[in-house]
């Protein structure tokens, strides 16, 4: 617990270090593949077993906070990626950089970004509210919006995302539910710091299998990959820094930072899942860790930045 809290206290570099060295060192064999479904929803499920689920629950279900949470929804999942769509279209980016974009946009929340509002002080259980919301949403939406903006029949399958998104989020909730009960809430709150460490650890392992094979890719066109990472940073943490003093103004610091952060940390591996191979989309995907896995250490920065003058 005392090396977890340690790990915990210093979340944000431990992730922004973890990027870098997962890029840098080799998968180890095949241990780690085909385990990402396993430790997104264990990440989930940390992140869950943090806040009050059944009084989340509760609460979102009132007129009061579902229209507005259903509003921000639509933004998230429909309005952003028309947006970067039309954008992309003005500035003549390549078809593939533009689909990437449309995919991502419309895919819902980061599943581990309410791990990541804990890490900056933004609130947790607004990211995880929006992020159930959104993804009981995205199956429908996702294949709309790429029908609508990329034209012809998307090839996403709903179905197939559905039942993905009901098996996860399902067993991260069940899980933190039993945890919580067995550990008691007392348990969970003492051990906050903790439990962030295991987070910032799980999610750098999390990256190993993902990243495998980048680093050789990167090399072989680094022109390409950077203008992929340069997209991608843009879309990330671009998105999230324009939309913090609004949602501030708006919501409050706690969730209006929570919404600016859940707006630009999509679950893009998800959106890779349900879509054919595609080189582009591919390497997109893996790239957008890096902003990604540097949020809490910018985001931080920017969120503290006005409270300091």
């Amino acid at each position: 617990m005392q090396i977890l809290a340690w790990a915990g206290a210093r979340g944000r570099w431990v992730l922004a270090l973890g990027v870098v060295a997962a890029l840098l060192i080799p998968e180890p064999g095949d241990l780690l593949a085909g385990t990402l479904p396993f430790w997104v929803a264990l990440l989930v499920g940390l992140a869950m077993m943090r806040i009050d689920l059944v009084a989340v629950a509760r609460g979102a279900v009132a007129p009061r906070r579902l229209i507005p949470n259903l509003a921000m929804a639509a933004g998230l999942l429909c309005v952003t990626p028309a947006l970067f769509w039309w954008v992309a279209t003005m500035l003549g980016l390549p078809q593939g950089h533009v689909a990437a974009l449309v995919y991502t946009s419309a895919a819902p929340p980061l599943g581990s970004g309410a791990a990541f509002c804990l890490l900056i002080g933004f609130n947790a259980a607004f990211a995880i509210e929006m992020t159930v919301l959104c993804s009981a949403l995205a199956p429908l939406t996702l294949p709309l919006m790429a029908q609508l903006l990329m034209g012809g029949d998307a090839p996403v399958d709903t179905a197939e995302m559905a039942t993905r998104l009901v098996i996860l989020i399902g067993a991260a909730g069940a899980g933190a539910l039993l945890a919580r009960r067995i550990l008691g809430a007392r348990w969970v709150e003492k051990r906050g710091q903790s439990l962030d460490g295991l987070s910032a650890i799980i999610l750098v392992i999390f990256l190993f299998p993902l990243f495998d094979g980048l680093l050789a890719e990167i090399i072989a066109e680094p022109a390409f990959a950077f203008g992929v990472l340069a997209l991608a940073v843009a879309a990330n943490l671009g998105t999230q820094i324009a939309l913090f003093p609004v949602t501030r103004r708006i919501a409050g610091f706690a969730t209006g930072g929570a919404a600016a952060l859940i707006w630009g940390n999509r679950n893009a591996a998800l959106a890779l899942a349900s879509l054919p191979p595609d080189p582009v989309m591919t390497l997109y995907v893996a790239l957008y860790q890096f902003p990604m896995y540097f949020t809490p250490l910018v985001m931080a920065r920017i969120a503290k930045a006005p409270l300091e003058r």
